[in-house]
């Protein structure tokens, strides 16, 4: 159940959630290929993306940014997650499916998710106890539920000045629904995305400074980055290559 929201906030909240913005999508050549989108993981993790047909991990850690959802990029911005591990899997997907889509990255729209945080009854807990990490994964899932929203957008919270511009970039939460939806946010594998492949490895590692709002590059060998990377990472995708990004 969701707290004393007024007729008025509510309203509000469901005329802000809409169909994803063309803008930031990375569709190749003639707008004829899918669209697409990055996700780094941990080298450990990546081999099984060396196969065709694999799927992108939903991530359930309680504290992340809006609850349990697949975090990706779009190929737009092509390092700016990075930070997160060496190893970059490019997938496709079909944003005409994502009717409910929550802006945050615009100030009015956080203003209003706000408002709503605030009148939830777990909201003194989030604030005032040690489990502000579980309570916030649980109150961010309420609220994609309750609006039936299958994708945020949102600004980068950790970053890396040399990988990630905190405000331009965008970083994506989306939903996997259970079946029906009404029963709630699905775990596991995402059925959101499509035909993920290996496609970059970046030689750098990151470790956490201020308790994480800051990712360090520890190598920072590297003085220049390649042009139009995103085009790079298209093409390599395509024909199956994997793409090396000096430190």
């Amino acid at each position: 159940m969701s707290g004393p929201v007024s007729h008025d906030l509510d309203d509000k909240i469901r005329a802000a959630v809409g169909a994803f913005p063309q803008q930031i999508l990375d569709i190749g050549v003639g707008g004829l290929a899918p669209a697409l989108v990055i996700k780094y993981i941990p080298a450990k993790f990546s081999t099984s993306y060396h196969q065709p047909g694999q799927k992108l991990k939903i991530s359930e850690t309680p504290g992340f940014t809006w609850g349990r959802a697949t975090y990706v990029t779009p190929l737009a911005f092509p390092l700016s997650t990075a930070i997160f591990g060496r190893v970059g899997v490019i997938a496709g997907f079909n944003p005409d499916n994502w009717r409910r889509t929550f802006d945050a990255t615009i100030v009015a729209n956080q203003k209003l998710y706000m408002s709503w945080l605030q009148a939830q009854p777990l909201y003194r807990r989030f604030v005032l106890t040690a489990q502000s990490a579980y309570i916030s994964q649980m109150l961010r899932d309420k609220f994609r539920l309750r609006y039936g929203i299958d994708c945020v957008l949102f600004r980068p919270d950790q970053s890396n000045p040399r990988y990630t511009k905190t405000v331009s970039d965008v970083w994506m939460a989306v939903t996997d629904w259970r079946q029906p939806p009404a029963h709630g946010i699905a775990t596991g594998f995402s059925d959101r995305f499509m035909d993920a492949r290996l496609t970059v490895v970046v030689e750098e590692e990151f470790e956490d400074r201020m308790g994480g709002i800051h990712r360090a590059g520890l190598l920072n060998l590297a003085s220049t980055r390649p042009a139009d990377l995103a085009n790079e990472f298209r093409q390599a995708y395509y024909a199956g290559r994997i793409v090396r990004i000096g430190s």
